[in-house]
């Protein structure tokens, strides 16, 4: 479904990623693990038409993504729930939905898809009228995901969903994307919680200094021990 190859990704006259390539296959959750400033926000920044890469390309099913703005990116089945949520905190719940339906294709189908949301977060139903800057973080959090899948993406890109929240919900953050997941929906999951990512994913991308410096089958990469020592503080 995805293929990112060799792209070459600046921040100004700062180079941020060098030579990136990875892939995500249809209906996969694909975890990219490091430390924060490894480039990892990078990387589904670019896929999603925020930033455009120097060098190497972007597909989506076999279509270039990489000189296309982000509302065609969308439209061609990718959608990004950014780091900080990026939701209109003076705009109800409801309304922050609707924005995210905004393509004419899934416009046409938003009753269905607002009911799938409320399937998974039941809350935003119950409080789709209410100011969504009066949420607490893990509604907000589940807002914005909420509203990238108002767009029917093929592939969901989420970035530190679990940035700031209390474990508890954290656990049902997680729940809730492996639910997504099984409906067919590709993810890929940028996470600095690398247990639960690991613990989450089919495969998984270590990114360190803005290359990529090992991948594999996500299990495997739990059980390794450098791994481990690296990332999660035990040997």
């Amino acid at each position: 479904m995805l293929e990112v190859k060799s792209i070459n990704v600046y921040h100004g006259d700062l180079q941020a990623l060098w030579d990136v390539s990875l892939f995500v296959n249809e209906r996969e959750l694909v975890s990219l693990i490091g430390a924060n400033g490894a480039g990892k926000t990078t990387i589904v920044e670019t896929i999603s038409g925020l930033l455009t890469p120097r060098a190497g390309s972007v597909t989506l099913d076999g279509v270039r993504l990489d000189q296309m703005p982000t509302h065609k990116v969308v439209k061609m089945g990718i959608c990004l729930a950014p780091e900080e949520k990026g939701i209109f905190t003076g705009m109800t719940v409801l309304e922050n939905l609707e924005l995210g339906a905004f393509v004419p294709e899934s416009r046409r189908i938003r009753n269905g898809t607002f009911q799938f949301v409320y399937d998974l977060f039941p809350v935003l139903e119950e409080r789709k009228k209410q100011t969504a800057g009066t949420l607490s973080g893990g509604e907000q959090q589940m807002l914005a995901i909420g509203r990238a899948l108002m767009s029917k993406p093929k592939l969901l890109l989420l970035d530190e969903p679990s940035l700031g929240l209390a474990p508890i919900i954290v656990k049902s953050i997680f729940g809730v994307i492996k639910q997504i997941n099984e409906t067919g929906v590709g993810v890929l999951l940028v996470e600095q919680n690398v247990a639960a990512a690991l613990g989450l994913a089919n495969r998984a991308y270590i990114v360190e200094n803005g290359r990529i410096a090992g991948s594999g089958d996500a299990k495997g990469l739990l059980d390794d021990e450098k791994i481990r020592d690296a990332y999660l503080g035990t040997g």
